[in-house]
């Protein structure tokens, strides 16, 4: 995974690739503390504005593959159950010690979620209470049973954790709820 990029930063790079995506990065957040957020990059027809409450799902595990520690992070905007879903992987025990996203979510409340359309504007700015805590929680006492990997490492792990499931709708059924 990339360092840490500003917002901006982290639009202009989603910018590059295809609409659809989405990304992690990190966030001083009332000017106390960081936290992870997520910005999702897409047609504007997908990120219609919500109601009040937002229909936000998140979907998460913990996999060793070949004792690297992937963490996909799958997010699902909409009440519909074919709503789009976008797939982000956070590297637990980055060898540059990439892990404060985890470290992050152990401890936040809430999690932020930055929509922003094809034409790279800000569309609407999500909070929902953080479902991730748990896992990154767990994930984080385990961190001492595994070596730091690096980023070629990770990779490697994560494409064959796609392996297993063949695409994202196949990995967020696999998820499962939770």
């Amino acid at each position: 995974m990339t360092p840490d990029l500003s917002i901006a930063d982290t639009v202009s790079f989603l910018r590059r690739g295809p609409l659809g995506n989405a990304r992690c990065t990190r966030e001083f957040v009332d000017s106390s503390q960081w936290e992870t957020v997520w910005v999702v990059y897409d047609e504007s027809r997908r990120l219609t504005p919500m109601s009040s409450v937002p229909a936000v799902e998140f979907r998460a595990g913990a996999f060793d593959e070949g004792g690297v520690v992937v963490v996909p992070v799958l997010l699902r905007l909409g009440l519909e159950a074919r709503g789009p879903i976008y797939d982000t992987y956070i590297h637990a025990y980055d060898i540059e010690g990439g892990n404060l996203y985890l470290q992050d979510l152990a401890r936040q409340e809430a999690i932020r979620m930055h929509l922003y359309d094809e034409q790279a504007r800000l569309r609407d700015t999500l909070t929902v209470a953080n479902s991730l805590r748990t896992l990154a929680q767990r994930v984080l006492e385990r961190q001492y049973a595994y070596q730091p990997s690096t980023p070629a490492a990770f990779e490697y792990a994560r494409d064959k954790l796609y392996d297993a499931h063949v695409d994202v709708q196949g990995l967020w059924q696999a998820l499962g709820r939770g």
